[in-house]
């Protein structure tokens, strides 16, 4: 009798899992110039830009998120 409650426990447990996960990071753009490049990050309804200095191969470091104020939002 109890067996049969295993199968929707675990539904249950996979879909609030999954209901509770933050929503996934998408770069939208990209830009470059000289060593650096940016990437807008997307996550949800928040964005963010991210900063990285870049070496002759393409390998990234010093990627820090970059403070953006949209015109009108000045406090």
């Amino acid at each position: 009798m109890k067996r049969w409650l295993y199968g929707p426990a675990v539904l249950v447990a996979l879909i609030g899992g999954v209901a509770c996960s933050p929503p996934p990071k998408v770069v939208r753009q990209i830009t470059s110039a000289r060593d650096q490049i940016k990437f807008l990050v997307v996550q949800g309804n928040s964005q963010q830009v991210v900063k990285c200095k870049m070496a002759g191969d393409g390998a990234l470091s010093e990627c820090k998120p970059m403070q953006i104020v949209f015109k009108g939002e000045e406090e």
